[in-house]
């Protein structure tokens, strides 16, 4: 079965029966925006003429204007709630909540660390107007729990061995393997070859047979890492053009270790942490930019309304933390380890990297990045909750121009005390 076929069986359950996808023959920008004070508490009650959106720098006019609030998120008796919820709530989901579990990047610890704040978090979780649905991606897109508004049963599958399973493949473990042996194969490198650390040069036999081996390994590993993350990048926008097609609000809850734009950079960061001499080697540190294939996610998601609320599964960033440092407990990183400080230094910054492509998706989408925190449920609850609580305002681009470029958006209030979270722009449509 091919990729779209499967992704297409796969969310096949999160159509609305009776509901078509949203269509809309006037090219309007929906616009969700949430607004807090300076403690993050949600302001509520407030109108169209509160607000301001500019394009490009252009003010627009608002078309239509919207609160949304789930009874979830209420107080009793709270009137907002009261006049903002449509009839027939009940009858069908309002949201959808797509909860992503990222099992080509997330190391099996922070896997069950994932595991238990998801747990936790719909163990308590009462059932709403909303559907939940749980996947998982790697080589393939996995749905581990089709769409149901019943929390439970999101909690039975979390709690299943099969779900368990899953980060058996994981190619974190692969990773840090394989920065260990590269940084074996360096410190082998620099015994006989020219580094900065070692200061010797020579041009023994020896060398020359290390030295064929560094590039080898460096460009075997970064070719696979590559074609790895370009189908995991792939399979994540045709998930997010899945869920742009469903009748409801949609939020993309995904929980990663992060991934870095550019694979096999931690190899090449070694590489560069040992300093060799031979200047042939900044061939090998190049790497192909996976920017297009985000922005291919950005698109979409940008596009029909779908925000990313990224978490970090690592929790608090700790030298342990950065994938393929083991050797570092080992060796004790002194003078007499034969590997230089500067390694660690290039994998730690590394490791910050891989948190870019998290950000981006949050950020570009008006959704959150959670990170550098060990309480992942409040990542999660802020993303379930922001859902259910937003305004939503339309206008009609005075830029009519179907040119495919991006388009800044800025939303502004007359109360300047208030902050504003929304998307910061979009990408236009190509006739």
């Amino acid at each position: 079965m091919n990729l779209c076929s499967a992704i297409a069986l796969a969310l096949i359950a999160l159509s609305v029966e009776g509901q078509e996808p949203f269509r809309s023959e006037v090219k309007e920008v929906r616009v969700p925006v949430i607004v807090t004070d300076s403690h993050g508490r949600r302001i509520y009650g407030l109108k169209e003429s509160d607000f301001q959106v500019f394009e490009d720098g252009t003010p627009e006019r608002i078309v239509s204007f919207r609160a949304e609030k789930s009874p979830e998120a209420s107080l009793p008796g709270d009137p907002v709630a009261a006049a903002s919820t449509p009839t027939g709530a009940a009858d069908v989901p309002l949201r959808t909540y797509l909860i992503i579990v990222d099992t080509l990047h997330t190391s099996f610890a922070n896997f069950a660390q994932a595991q238990k704040a998801l747990g936790k978090f719909f163990k308590t979780e009462p059932p709403g107007d909303a559907q939940y649905v749980l996947v998982t991606i790697r080589r393939e897109v996995r749905v581990m729990q089709d769409s149901t508004r019943d929390p439970a049963a999101i909690l039975a599958t979390l709690r299943a061995k099969s779900f368990s399973k899953v980060f058996l493949e994981s190619d974190a473990s692969n990773l840090a393997n394989a920065t260990e042996q590269f940084v074996a194969l360096m410190k082998t490198y620099c015994n006989n070859c020219a580094c900065s650390s070692s200061g010797t040069t020579t041009d023994s036999v020896m060398c020359l047979g290390v030295k064929q081996k560094v590039p080898l390994f460096l460009t075997g590993f970064s070719e696979r890492s590559l074609i790895l993350n370009l189908r995991f990048l792939r399979q994540l926008a045709e998930v997010t053009r899945a869920t742009a097609r469903i009748p409801t609000s949609r939020t993309i809850i995904f929980l990663s270790d992060g991934f870095n734009r550019f694979p096999g950079r931690e190899l090449q960061g070694v590489l560069m942490g040992f300093g060799p001499l031979d200047r042939s080697f900044q061939f090998a540190t190049t790497s192909r930019d996976l920017q297009p294939e985000l922005d291919a996610v950005l698109k979409v998601a940008t596009h029909d309304d779908v925000k990313f609320y990224t978490i970090d599964s690592r929790g608090i960033q700790t030298q342990a933390s950065i994938a393929g440092a083991g050797f570092a407990a080992s060796t004790g990183m002194d003078a007499s380890s034969g590997v230089p400080m500067g390694v660690l230094t290039q994998l730690g910054s590394a490791a910050r990297e891989n948190t870019d492509a998290l950000a981006l998706l949050a950020h570009e989408t008006g959704g959150v990045f959670f990170e550098n925190s060990n309480d992942l449920v409040k990542g999660i609850r802020q993303a379930v909750t922001d859902g259910r609580e937003s305004y939503v305002l339309s206008y009609v681009a005075t830029n009519k121009a179907a040119d495919g470029k991006y388009r800044r958006i800025v939303v502004t209030m007359k109360e300047q005390r208030w902050k504003v979270h929304a998307k910061p722009g979009y990408w236009a449509a190509v006739n």
